[in-house]
């Protein structure tokens, strides 16, 4: 970023914060609502609207940029904070509150823009984005801390009204679409998960703040609905902020059992253990570390596993396109991704000889991250799993499925915004065959030596010293103090 002004106004927080999201949005391909729900900003629902109508807006500003050279005669207005004030000026509230230096000098071009929006061609692509399927708000009870029959009587004492539940697909669908207030609807799949009008907000309900109402889609919702590990299991979670199938995992088990949640990144961890915290999720133990540098033989108990890798994003209906991230194109993107994705399959499948069940999900639509990664793992698993049909593990009230053109067939499931009315997702779901062992795999990913998985192990290693040198010298004062006391 550049520098900013120096000045005795600061800008307001919501402008600044929105500035660095969308950033990080487009400079890093960061998650938009993994940034937004990090920081604990009073104003989570303005700051979340204004990122997407300033990510929406982008090719316009830069035209608007070009047109009026504001970036060039200003050469101190930081360019992203230009890039949201002009959005809420132009398209969102359409004023601007504050007297400071980066608003001041937004404001003195406010005819200039004006002027050149004549010029441009941005009604064309609000106009499309309105034309978009307008998902329903999706809330998840928290079965932890409220039943689903508690969470339905509360919500109608706040006035809405449940609708009868659907027994069909087509039926639930229609009802989906026609859904407004004051009306709300069960899940035909999940019945912890109710679906509201897609403009009711839950940010400031007392529920959600206090972790009972867990505000995610349906469709992230069906990776755990599907593992469906019974009470007691040993799950593995491979990659899991921000931590919303972790704690639908938790719940799943009614902390019965163990979850291992495992997360790489630091930022992405401690927003991690914050939901675990909130959740009241405490069979979930939290790893920060590489989930490929976990030694096999300490986790050869898991049951369970859940791989839901990084990928584009592609099926995020609230996320803007981004076809050229970090300068890469789309395709070279997808194949850096598909690789890694296949890495982390191919270790989860190869490596936890009592697995019974693995997950493979991605909230993407590209065959590159999907169909592709499942054919390319299924040439080294042989007859140790076999893909379980989506179509059968959902009674047949689905409609989605991948394409027969790949070896995995129809077997694998597809979520589509314009049909589905949620996210777009991909789940292939693995069931093990315990009468065939586990094939040997050299390439990457593939059966791991311990001894080579514990090198990997560093994050954690300074800490635990830390923890043993601690326990040590807190053994070595307790005895000095049993010593006194007897002396005395």
């Amino acid at each position: 970023m550049s520098n900013g002004f120096v000045h005795s106004v600061t800008v307001p927080r919501i402008y600044k914060f929105t500035a660095n999201i969308v950033r990080r949005v487009q400079e890093e391909g960061a998650s938009l609502k993994t940034l937004i729900y990090e920081k604990n900003h009073p104003n989570i629902a303005g700051i979340y609207g204004l990122s997407m109508n300033t990510l929406r807006m982008l090719p316009h500003l830069d035209q608007l940029f070009h047109k009026t050279h504001i970036l060039t005669e200003q050469p101190r207005l930081d360019p992203w904070l230009a890039r949201v004030l002009i959005t809420e000026l132009l398209w969102g509230k359409k004023n601007l509150k504050s007297h400071s230096k980066p608003v001041l000098t937004v404001l003195a071009y406010e005819r200039k823009f004006q002027e050149e929006l004549k010029n441009l061609s941005y009604m064309e692509t609000f106009i499309s984005h309105k034309k978009k399927v307008q998902k329903p708000r999706y809330v998840r009870v928290n079965t932890l801390l409220l039943s689903v029959e508690k969470a339905i009587s509360l919500f109608q004492k706040e006035g809405w009204k449940l609708l009868s539940r659907s027994t069909t697909y087509s039926s639930y669908l229609q009802s989906l679409s026609q859904l407004s207030e004051p009306y709300f609807i069960q899940d035909l799949h999940i019945p912890e998960v109710f679906a509201f009008p897609s403009s009711t907000s839950f940010h400031e309900h007392a529920g959600y703040q206090n972790g009972e109402l867990i505000l995610q889609d349906k469709a992230s919702c069906l990776p755990a609905h599907l593992l469906n590990p019974v009470s007691g299991s040993i799950v593995l979670d491979m990659c899991a902020s921000p931590g919303m199938k972790a704690t639908h995992i938790a719940a799943k088990l009614q902390n019965c059992g163990n979850i291992y949640a495992v997360e790489i990144d630091a930022k992405r961890f401690e927003t991690l253990f914050k939901q675990i915290k909130i959740t009241h999720s405490l069979c979930v133990k939290l790893l920060n570390q590489d989930a490929l540098t976990l030694d096999p033989k300490q986790y050869s108990h898991v049951e369970y596993i859940l791989v839901d890798p990084s990928c584009s994003g592609s099926g995020i209906v609230d996320r803007p396109g981004q076809s050229n991230m970090n300068n890469k194109p789309l395709s070279k993107r997808l194949q850096n991704l598909q690789s890694f994705q296949v890495y982390l399959l191919r270790y989860a499948l190869l490596n936890f000889p009592n697995a019974k069940k693995i997950i493979y999900s991605t909230c993407s639509l590209h065959p590159e991250e999907n169909e592709e990664v499942i054919d390319e793992v299924l040439t080294d698993i042989g007859n140790a799993y076999s893909l379980m049909p989506a179509k059968q593990l959902l009674k047949n009230n689905w409609i989605n499925f991948s394409s027969k053109r790949y070896n995995c067939g129809d077997k694998c499931l597809y979520s589509k915004p314009n049909i589905d009315f949620c996210n777009g997702f991909f789940i292939a779901v693995f069931e093990r065959n315990f009468d065939v062992a586990l094939p040997k795999c050299k390439r990457k990913g593939g059966n791991v030596n311990s001894t080579i998985a514990d090198m990997g192990i560093k994050e954690n290693d300074t800490s635990e010293r830390k923890k043993r040198k601690f326990n040590a010298k807190t053994m070595q004062e307790k005895k000095k103090k049993e010593k006194r006391n007897l002396n005395e």
